[in-house]
Order: structure tokens, then sequence, then C-alpha cells
């Protein structure tokens, strides 16, 4: 069903948001909340500002307060859901939400992360999923692409490998 990017689903209710976006800050504050806690539970093993559960706890507090920010500020305006029954609303704004595309790379991303888990090496599974999200989402330009993730490999490697002695997994 393709409809009109102007056109709003309820004609008889001046919108300020889109089908979900509304929702999106709740989501964002549950996913900031989560991580919150786990990053809290990290910092108790090791307190300090130069801790390894520092960085983790101050993005996740900061994506809590932006989170709330924009709920607060939001909170007044209508969207194209205003009015509606929450199961029509969680609908609308679910089939916004999540367009093709997003559960595309969505799916790359679950097929990656469990090629990590079962062993594929990082420097052979890491340039396959870029060069592949890459090209699915630009559409083409394969070539354009496979320099794209060389680069961004060999920024990798060097960053982490070379200057940081990490080693790679």
């Amino acid at each position: 069903m393709q409809e009109n990017k102007n056109k709003p689903l309820r004609p008889d209710v001046q919108t300020s948001f889109k089908p979900g976006e509304k929702g999106f800050a709740v989501f964002w504050l549950l996913i900031g909340l989560f991580f919150t806690w786990q990053s809290f539970l990290l910092y108790q093993q090791s307190p300090g500002a130069s801790s390894y559960g520092a960085v983790p706890l101050f993005c996740s507090l900061m994506i809590d307060i932006f989170a709330v920010i924009i709920l607060i500020t939001d909170r007044s305006k209508r969207s194209a859901n205003t009015g509606l029954p929450l199961v029509t609303a969680a609908k609308n704004a679910v089939s916004f939400l999540a367009t093709h595309d997003i559960l595309v790379v969505s799916a790359m991303v679950l097929i990656y992360c469990i090629a990590l888990y079962l062993g594929g090496g990082f420097m052979i599974v890491t340039p396959l999923f870029l060069w592949c999200s890459m090209t699915y989402l630009s559409r083409g330009n394969i070539l354009k692409n496979l320099l794209w993730t060389a680069l961004c490999m060999l920024f990798i490697y060097l960053v982490f490998r070379v200057l940081f002695s990490v080693v790679l997994p």
C-alpha cells in the first residue's frame, strides 16, 4: 500500500508527528534504562572515573536524559495516532517504523552477530557484513562499496590492532 508521504493518515487531525514518532522516545527511554542498569552493575565492580563501566554509564544516562526531555517537550503535540484505539495506533506505528529496509538490515545484523558467536573470524565476517549491507542500502555500487569496505577494515585494523594493540577476534 503506497501512500503519498505528505498525506496524513487521519485528515481530520492536524498532526505534528507521524505514526510511531512519539513512541520512539519511549523506546529509547526503555533501552536507555536497561543499559543504565547494566552499566551501573559494571561500574559497581570497579568504581571510578577511569573504570570500564564509566563511559557506558555516562552514555546510557545521556540517552535516558534526552529521551525524557523529548517526552516532556513533545507531550502536548499531536500525532497521526491521536484518538485512535491502542491496537490501531500500534499497528500504524509499527508499519511506519518497521519498513522493508529496516527489517532487512536488522536481519543482516542478526546474521552477523550469529556468525561472530559461532566463531566466524572478525576479519572475515565484518567485511562481508559491511559490503553486503552497503551494497543493499545503496542499491548497487558493488565496486565502490568494496573500496569503502576495504578502507573501513584498514582503519579498524590500524586503530585497534596497531595503535591500541587490541587482539581482534
